[in-house]
């Protein structure tokens, strides 16, 4: 089923492309392939059409959508929705400056005034305002602009984009002459596109958001420092043995109190699930995780968006595990852990800190390994006094450290810099690329 509908939004856009093809090579006023101003009126439609289905595409991409997000992970998809928006506006500008220039060459008019006659047309004003708002979304997720803005600002503007599709869709209605075509299947093709993304949206980021709250009723049962700066979330909730869950998978969070209900954020579950309850540790780190730490009180609601992730033991594949973990990264790993430990995986984990306070889950993790199977080797980074490990975490400590590496599936956790760095000097040791595993969070 989800390879049916993970057809769907391809063969529908292939289809629009055919028929916008078909539908201007043979119009009854004849093909607009043959003098200048059908051409542009042609290609004016068709750079229309593909920003259009880019949109959709990347409202798609986002929809957290359960028959896409388990084929390639929310970061996968969230680093590609990026990656491929910045192709959507060389579509989006082209689109009036072509159909502007066909309309001009048949009516004899300047191209200025041409364009300031289009623009007292119905529908035309919203529709500008539309891709403003897209565009704008587009060049305010670029790297010098997303650093300089807030959390709330960027997503606002990114809400806005939605926004801006809706204003758009009027303009395609009445002025689309493909959608106007004698032809009635370019539209019920076009009206299928944008009825299958609305619904995708309206499902995966909204209603059932609101079933699993009423099904389970998320609340706050308690919290608990870990360390001076982490801070694990025990949530309860009715039939909890209902909402599946894999270790190594997250969820966002969203908490339904003053200061904190307008922003979800994604959590890994940091102990496998039980079916009583669920945990959530967060590093103070940005402003939301200390107004987290701050103000968060038992009974809190909260709405629990998932679960979501590839992370998990699933992906193993040698049948022996090396999981390395930096910080905060610990998180994800050590619900794996009891997965692991349950199975009698051979595995072992490397745990990076900086000093001995900063050492999450130590007593778990001592106490996963009495029964068997586990090796936990802890490494300070800048702490003079450790009798153990200490340095930065590299392929080489690795190798010296777990002599059987090239046997071992490995999983990375940590901040972005130390996996990349990992990743590719476990690469130049010999370690296949589908044997390393990470998810990044920064997206």
């Amino acid at each position: 089923m989800k390879k049916l509908l993970f057809a769907v939004f391809p063969a529908l856009a292939l289809a629009a492309l055919c028929l916008w093809y078909y539908d201007n090579s043979t119009a009854s006023a004849g093909s607009f392939f043959v003098d200048e101003a059908g051409l542009l009126m042609a290609f004016g439609r068709l750079a229309g059409i593909v920003g259009a289905l880019g949109v959709m595409g990347q409202l798609l991409l986002v929809s957290r959508a359960g028959w896409l997000e388990p084929l390639f992970g929310l970061d996968r998809l969230t680093r590609f929705h990026h990656a491929a928006g910045l192709l959507i506006p060389l579509a989006l500008l082209l689109h009036p400056p072509l159909v502007v220039w066909s309309h001009a060459l048949q009516d004899g008019n300047r191209f200025m005034a041409q364009y300031l006659a289009v623009l007292s047309w119905d529908d035309i004003l919203p529709a500008a305002a539309g891709e403003l708002l897209i565009i704008a979304a587009v060049l305010l997720s670029l790297p010098f602009a997303r650093r300089r803005l807030g959390y709330e600002t960027w997503h606002a503007v990114h809400l806005a984009s939605y926004l801006g599709l809706a204003l758009a869709i009027g303009h395609q209605l009445h002025y689309g002459g493909d959608l106007n075509a004698e032809r009635a299947w370019f539209s019920w093709t076009w009206y299928a596109l944008l009825a299958f993304t609305a619904a995708n949206l309206l499902w995966y980021r909204l209603l059932r958001q609101v079933l699993l709250y009423r099904r389970h009723g998320f609340r706050v049962d308690r919290t608990f420092m870990e360390s001076p700066d982490v801070m694990s979330i025990y949530v309860k909730g009715t039939g909890l043995s209902r909402f599946r869950a894999e270790p190594g998978q997250f969820a966002l969070l969203r908490f339904w109190a003053p200061g904190l209900k307008l922003e979800a954020h994604p959590f890994s579950f940091s102990k496998a699930p039980d079916g009583e309850e669920l945990r959530f540790s967060v590093k103070r780190s940005g402003d939301f995780t200390a107004r987290l730490h701050a103000g968060l009180k038992p009974g809190t609601p909260v709405i629990v968006d998932g679960p979501y992730g590839v992370f998990t033991a699933a992906r193993l594949s040698s049948g022996k595990a090396l999981l390395v973990a930096g910080g905060i990264g610990i998180t994800p790993l050590r619900a794996m852990l009891e997965r692991l430990a349950a199975s009698g995986t051979d595995a072992v984990l490397v745990f990076s800190n900086r000093t001995r306070k900063d050492m999450v889950f130590a007593g778990e993790l001592a106490e996963l390994g009495k029964k068997g199977g586990l090796r936990t080797v802890h490494v300070l980074s800048e702490d003079k006094d450790w009798p153990g490990e200490k340095g930065r975490v590299d392929a080489a400590m690795l190798r010296r450290l777990v002599p059987d590496l090239g046997e071992r599936d490995a999983f990375l956790c940590g901040p972005p810099p130390m996996m990349a760095a990992l990743d590719a000097g476990l690469r130049g040791l010999g370690i296949p690329g589908e044997r390393i595993h990470y998810e990044k969070f920064s997206f």
